[in-house]
């Protein structure tokens, strides 16, 4: 279960310290290469999980930029998920989504679960709702900080 943002920063799993713009700029970059990379992928019985590994990293590399905006350093993956609830209100269909991503990339990671083609597919397709969605508050916020 996703707790309240205060729970991450509360128990130390969330660190709060000035922006770093720098660092930011360069994981919302990397987030759409690893985007653009993953998309170009061939999704297949083998290459399924390495695949989707791909696809929840760039996911969560473009929540952190937007956390490093506001000086926040993540050390929990349910972090991220709380973080958008909080500060950028996304709808409660993609923070389920980002949650079940999370929770299947953990398993098959950590406890060597099967991902499916299609199961790939689909964080593929959400992946590419979802990216540019953070590189809009991305932008909005580094206009923010400059004006």
């Amino acid at each position: 279960m996703i707790e309240e943002f205060s729970f991450y920063l509360e128990n130390g799993t969330v660190r709060k310290g000035s922006p770093n713009h720098e660092n930011a700029a360069a994981l919302m970059e990397k987030s759409m290469s690893r985007l653009e990379y993953v998309k170009e992928q061939k999704i297949s019985i083998e290459t399924a999980p390495f695949v989707f590994e791909d696809v929840y990293e760039a996911i969560r590399e473009g929540c952190q930029a937007l956390m490093e905006l506001r000086g926040y350093k993540p050390y929990s993956h349910e972090a991220h998920i709380a973080f958008l609830k909080e500060f950028y209100q996304f709808p409660q269909t993609i923070l389920s989504s980002f949650d079940r991503l999370r929770v299947l990339r953990n398993k098959a990671v950590y406890g060597a679960s099967h991902v499916s083609p299609q199961t790939c597919i689909d964080a593929l397709g959400f992946a590419v709702s979802v990216i540019p969605e953070f590189k809009k508050h991305f932008d909005k916020g580094t206009k923010t900080e400059k004006t």
